[in-house]
This record gives C-alpha cells, sequence and structure tokens, in this order.
C-alpha cells in the first residue's frame, strides 16, 4: 500500500521509514536501521497537570544498538519554531525527563512489582520541584507503559545511554540551534516535487495491545 501524507507528523513517519540511516549518522551512531526498533508517536495519555500520571505523547522512541533516543518532531512550519529558534513547551521538556525516569527506575531498576515501585517512588519530583503521581497500578497507563518498557528491556543487555532528540524537518528554512535545552538536534530536508508538501511512504507497522 502507498500512502500519501501531509504535516509534521507525516514527515515525522517519512523520516523515520526512509531516512533513519541519515538520522543515525548525524547522531554520530554506527547503529544499522536493522538493529533499531522504533515507537512512532506513542501515547502515555493527553491528561496533563500535576495531578494527572498521563503526560502526552512522542513523537518517536528509537532503540539503536546503544542509545535510547526519545525524540520531538518539528517541521519548518511550526509555531514553535520563531526566527531562527525552535522553543519546546514545559511539558515537552517534562515528558523526557519523566519517561527517563521510568526507564532508569522500572525498566532497569530492582522492583518486580508495580505496586511496589509506585509506592515507593511516587510522586516523582523533578529538580524544579514539578510533582507527578506515578501510574496507578491496574491503569491503561500503566500496561502500556509497562508493555513499552518490556520492550526496551529486552532490546538492550545493560541500561542504555538515553539522549533527547529534536528532529527538525524542512525545505530551506535553516535553524541556529545545534543544541537545545539537552536536546541533540537533526536538521533533515524533506523533498518539494509534484506532490507539493504531500510524501509518499510505503511502510510495514506492528501493532501491540
Amino acid at each position: 500500500m502507498e500512502i500519501y501524507t501531509y504535516g509534521e507528523d507525516g514527515l515525522t513517519l517519512w523520516a523515520l521509514q526512509t531516512k533513519l540511516d541519515e538520522i543515525l549518522e548525524k547522531l554520530s551512531d554506527d547503529s544499522s536501521p536493522s538493529e533499531c526498533k522504533l515507537f512512532f508517536r506513542p501515547s502515555f495519555g493527553r491528561a496533563g497537570g500535576q495531578k494527572s500520571s498521563q503526560f502526552g505523547e512522542f513523537d518517536f522512541i528509537v532503540l539503536a544498538k546503544d542509545c535510547l533516543y526519545l525524540g520531538e518532531s518539528k517541521w519548518d512550519r511550526s509555531s514553535e519554531i520563531i526566527g531562527t529558534n525552535i522553543v519546546l513547551r514545559d511539558a515537552q521538556l517534562l515528558r523526557h525527563k519523566l519517561f527517563a525516569f521510568y526507564v532508569h527506575r522500572w525498566a532497569f531498576g530492582s522492583y518486580s512489582k508495580w505496586d511496589d515501585f509506585v509506592k515507593a517512588e511516587s510522586p516523582w519530583v523533578d529538580m524544579k520541584g514539578n510533582k507527578k503521581p506515578l501510574a496507578p497500578t491496574g491503569s491503561l497507563l500503566q500496561k502500556n507503559l509497562q508493555k513499552v518498557m518490556e520492550i526496551i528491556k529486552s532490546h538492550f543487555s545493560q541500561k542504555p545511554l538515553i539522549l533527547n532528540v529534536l528532529l527538525y524537518l524542512h525545505s530551506d528554512h535553516q535553524i541556529s540551534n545545534e543544541v537545545y535545552n539537552n536536546f541533540r538536534i537533526v536538521l533533515l530536508g524533506y523533498p518539494i516535487g509534484n506532490l507539493g508538501n504531500y510524501i509518499s511512504i510505503r511502510f510495514e507497522i506492528n501493532l501491540f495491545r
């Protein structure tokens, strides 16, 4: 099947499907795309705020040979491109810190039961004093997180290096950032041809429940 897609999400899928080798090269990672696993738009709940354990969606997560990349994507028409700079929302920055905590303390931690983990570690508090309750035992968020963590743990033989990546997709608009708020920025041009800003993609998908 051939799919035509437009906009930031579509371009992100196109980039992961057809340009992963180039993205890895720009991250100085010698992993082969065939060694990697990808999560596209993994969702961890839409409800935000300090009282909610949900923390939104990454645009992508890449499990490479030795590194775990947590990714946000922006294209050159994003409202978060201000001049030649990219600005991310606080909720996006928080998401990366919280997910890394789950990886370190649950996936590669010493807990065997989620209930013990939540009782001992909740609420999670970041360096700025922001608090988030952890996913309650038996919740859909807990089940989703646990499945993702199982895949991460099975992929890596030891705790991986976690790096934040901001993928900037552009046709001709460059930005000045190389690093932003602990994010490595990867610039990737997208083609404009007979389809205009639409991209044609062929891909396979693997679902889990």
